[in-house]
């Protein structure tokens, strides 16, 4: 390819080459690989955004090892943000996060750390903050952590943000998930009956220490002034909750009790009635009233 293509470069519009290139790059032998890298060095950064050219970027980052790995902090510092919003280059920043050493990571956290917030909430930023938990120790990732669970209440009313912020209650430490949780608490019983934010409520709970799961069944038990422990039952994601609820055996009876009150409403509704099958209430008399 050296010899047919003086410049990298014009793999940028010529999507055959790329792949001859990218092709070149998994089969070469180690020594063939250094001299490859070293030619596409100056042009990665380009590549990483054209989608003609970014396997190629793809490709070099997947067959570095050793020494050629170094290159890769030099090539992209500077670029994490504008990377991170890009159809393609959010891809090469994730295969980054996935293959180099957390030692040559820094610039990533570092050019994150601000930003996170806004980068979470975004179409292709979103999966590479979900990377950085996923790959990278807590100790590295521990800022743009902090930064997360701060805003976690707002975050899960986004379809975007709610996914990275589950990721964190799946990756992060102890610590981290308290804090999401202490968050949410204040808002736990809207935010259950909310489209988007019911799934982070319901990981929440599997995630969460058993006080703090007690904590989350009391306040849907007691639900609020305009929201009810029966509205929590008939919506989709409430009722799922409330499911979650009695697997941990929280407040189990206490949940009987309200819901058998509010029996014949659950029973017009398919969720309500999900719910009520869950908490073994189809023999309720107020439930055999309703079906007479």
């Amino acid at each position: 390819m050296q010899e047919l293509l003086a410049d990298p470069l014009e793999l940028l519009n010529e999507s055959g080459n790329a792949k001859i290139v990218a092709a070149s790059l998994n089969n070469a032998r180690k020594c063939d690989r250094t001299v490859l890298l070293a030619w596409l060095a100056n042009s990665l950064t380009a590549m990483a955004f054209s989608k003609e050219a970014h396997s190629v970027a793809l490709a070099a980052i997947s067959v570095a090892a050793g020494p050629d790995r170094n290159i890769f902090a030099e090539i992209f510092k500077g670029y994490v943000l504008e990377l991170s919003m890009s159809q393609f280059g959010h891809e090469v920043l994730m295969k980054l996060i996935e293959t180099l050493p957390s030692s040559l990571l820094r610039f990533v956290t570092d050019e994150l750390t601000g930003q996170t917030v806004r980068i979470a909430q975004r179409k292709h930023g979103c999966h590479v903050i979900e990377s950085m938990f996923t790959y990278c120790p807590s100790s590295m990732t521990s800022e743009i952590a902090t930064e997360i669970a701060g805003e976690a209440d707002h975050l899960v009313r986004n379809w975007q943000g709610k996914d990275v912020v589950q990721k964190l209650l799946e990756y992060g430490t102890p610590d981290c998930r308290s804090m999401i949780i202490r968050k949410l608490m204040p808002q736990l019983v809207r935010l259950s009956v909310h489209r988007i934010a019911s799934h982070v409520v319901k990981q929440a709970l599997e995630f969460a220490d058993e006080l703090e799961q007690q904590m989350m069944a009391q306040s849907l038990l007691k639900g609020s002034k305009m929201i009810s422990t029966s509205d929590i039952a008939c919506s989709r994601g409430g009722s799922s909750i409330l499911q979650e609820i009695n697997n941990l055996g929280h407040c189990r009876t206490q949940f009987q009790l309200r819901l058998a009150d509010a029996a014949p409403r659950l029973g017009k509704c398919r969720f309500g009635r999900r719910t009520i099958a869950c908490f073994g209430l189809q023999s309720s008399p107020a439930l055999q009233g309703q079906q007479l």
